[in-house]
């Protein structure tokens, strides 16, 4: 168990932590959560002894370990990625080391005090490295790796080479692969794409050790976590469930909680009323000192957290653009030999809300500049409907900010028809809040400028938005409001984002592109996923059934006499078995025709123009639909029918 007892911690006249007492059992999956600077960082760090708490103690077991992912980059160099990372278990190679010191003794000492003190250590030593898995380590540092999103080629390079965003994946691959009793991830998923992200969430709920994480993914969140604790105010309140769950809790509470502040605050005014009217009255004097001294007793309740809504964004109004806002017409993009699309036809309509997904490098922030007209093509055209204003978001355009103005003025420069309170409802949903927004922008981190940056984007009178990774730098609160204001906008929404719950929320299509093509998906993330899972296992379930089917085995005769009672015998089970087989082959051929028919139905169906050409596109889309079920069913009848594999 690690507990945290009456813990205290301040940042010169600010308290962030306030006597704090808190327990987790080894095994426990916390969420830590709560506005930015409410002290989760801080808490972490003092769990893993990077700081100290002003009062108060943390207590653990002994030899319990704790592994720590700090946000900052660490410093590497001299090795390369697979080197770095093995190098997390250099406690546990010197202990091989001195395996290999006590089989010496033990070879020469056959008795005595030393033999039984060294038959002793290498009892332990061989229990540490056991359950290290010590001799599996690089097979294990590499399954890690590629599963954080590295490539075989990355596993020799030098680790200077890459950015700080890959030396964060490379520091967690270490955590993961030294396995500490407990498990402390600030921001985790933070330089992950939506593979590595989904990779992760496997591996944490396999682990076997406790994890406590600040996350501003909710969909990682409610994956992993099962307890959830808020930190606001210098305290900690715990939640069961995930962050989901957390926020139903939360809500009822704060409820409860907001009602028996309102009640308190009702009695007061009625007592400070009273002693106002009655002080010089002689006759009330004994009434009116009970009221005072009731009041001075009395615990005043705050205002619950969560009590000061967040600021809404408000869109300034657009004129409405044509029906086709982007038309893709045989697009071609090319950089040298590397082919980013080969012949891509795409439309995307007014109103839509589409993601665009795939592995890094496949193509998503290139056709968002494609479609911005950021980046040429090389072969093809792009229709851009009449009317289409796009406002195009990237991390880069903090970049192109004024620096020598203050947050306020970069953005009022900028906006268009929102007032003044308007403004600065969209600097307080981006994070900048009172004097906040009188900062000049040089002094900005690059986080506050891309948020700056957004909100420069969100105040146009753009009818279309191109958002390419919007939410990287927003908390869970500005997620939420970006989120809700998304699903307001009237215009087109082309979004690319690592963020599932927000793709899961907004989109109603999925672009998937890779391999120099983009299909078309309807549904949100979760429903491109299930899609995706659902062809594959028809496609194995396809080439499954065309491969040949090994015959019955020959019976085994030990002579005629034997035999001859159970010829009948034979001869029924030869009919059933020709019986199953014709009955095989109907259900395959039957099979074989609808995914024809439906595989035809779902290139149709990736046309652009078919919404506009196909008057029947409802009866298709329907028939597509009943098709799937039909299919589904066959396969239940070929499975009645070859029996379960043990009759097989």
């Amino acid at each position: 168990m690690l507990a945290l007892d009456n813990i205290t911690k301040s940042f010169g006249a600010r308290i962030i932590l306030d006597q704090v007492t808190w327990s987790m059992n080894d095994d426990a999956r916390v969420g830590l959560v709560g506005l930015n600077g409410a002290g989760k960082s801080t808490l972490l760090r003092l769990i893993a002894e990077v700081s100290s708490p002003d009062s108060g103690r943390i207590a653990r077991p002994q030899k319990t370990r704790v592994g720590y992912l700090a946000q900052d980059a660490p410093e590497m160099s001299g090795r390369n990625v697979l080197a770095e990372t093995l190098s997390a278990l250099d406690r546990v190679q010197a202990l091989d080391r001195r395996r290999r010191e006590v089989e010496e003794i033990l070879a020469h000492e056959h008795s005595g005090p030393l033999h039984d003190s060294a038959l002793s250590e290498l009892g332990d030593i061989l229990h540490e490295l056991e359950r290290h898995d010590f001799y599996s380590a690089e097979s294990r540092a590499t399954a890690v790796l590629f599963g954080l999103g590295f490539r075989d080629a990355d596993l020799t390079r030098e680790v200077s080479e890459f950015s700080g965003g890959i030396r964060m994946r490379i520091a967690l691959a270490k955590l993961l692969l030294d396995a500490p009793e407990f498990l402390l991830l600030d921001e985790p998923t933070n330089h992950l794409d939506i593979e590595a992200r989904n990779w992760l969430e496997d591996f944490l709920q396999s682990y076997s050790g406790g994890i406590v994480l600040v996350s501003h993914d909710r969909y990682f969140l409610d994956r992993v976590t099962s307890r959830t604790v808020e930190v606001a105010r210098g305290k900690l309140t715990e939640y069961q469930g995930n962050y989901s769950r957390y926020l139903v809790q939360r809500e009822e509470r704060f409820q409860l909680e907001m009602a028996a502040y309102e009640k308190q605050r009702v009695e007061i005014e009625h007592m400070e009323a009273f002693i106002s009217r009655f002080r010089y009255q002689k006759s009330k004097a004994a009434m009116v000192q009970s009221r005072i001294k009731q009041l001075d007793k009395l615990d005043r309740l705050k205002p619950p957290v969560g009590a000061e809504k967040p600021p809404s964004i408000n869109f300034p109004e657009c004129q409405r653009s044509a029906r086709r806002v982007f038309e893709l017409r045989e697009i071609e993009k090319r950089y040298g030999e590397l082919v980013v699309y080969d012949g891509v036809d795409l439309v995307v309509e007014r109103g839509q809300k589409v993601a665009l997904v795939g592995p890094n490098g496949a193509g998503k922030s290139t056709l968002m500049k494609l479609m911005a007209g950021i980046e040429p093509l090389t072969g093809g055209q792009l229709v851009v409907g009449d009317k289409v204003v796009a406002g195009y978001f990237a991390q880069n355009l903090a970049e192109s900010l004024d620096y020598h103005n203050t947050v306020f003025k970069e953005l009022s420069d900028h906006a268009e028809g929102m007032t003044t309170p308007e403004i600065r409802g969209l600097l307080g949903a981006m994070l900048f809040s009172g004097d906040e927004v009188e900062k000049r922008t040089g002094v900005l981190s690059g986080g506050e400028r891309a948020r700056l940056a957004l909100a420069k984007v969100l105040a146009r009178r753009n009818n279309c938005l191109l958002l390419d990774e919007p939410t990287n730098n927003l908390d869970l609160v500005a997620k939420d409001t970006l989120l809700e204001a998304l699903r307001r906008f009237p215009g087109t929404v082309i979004i690319v984002s690592h963020d599932r719950h927000v793709l899961n929320e907004l989109v109603a299509e999925v672009i998937e592109v890779g391999q120099g093509h983009a299909i078309r998906y309807l549904g949100n993330y979760d429903d491109y996923l299930a899609k995706k899972a659902e062809m594959e296992v028809r496609a194995a379930a396809l080439v499954n059934g065309a491969a040949p089917r090994p015959g019955p085995a020959p019976l085994q005769h030990e002579g005629r006499r034997q035999a001859s009672p159970d010829r009948e015998q034979e001869r029924e089970q030869r009919r059933r078995t020709d019986r199953a087989a014709k009955e095989r082959s109907r259900i395959e051929a039957d099979i074989e025709k609808k995914e024809t028919e439906r595989a035809a139905l779902a290139q149709e169906m990736n046309d652009p123009n078919f919404y506009l050409t196909r008057k029947d596109a409802d009866q298709l889309i329907a028939r597509y639909d009943r098709l799937g079920r039909e299919v589904d069913k066959l396969y239940g009848d070929l499975e009645k029918v070859e029996g379960p594999p043990a009759a097989r």
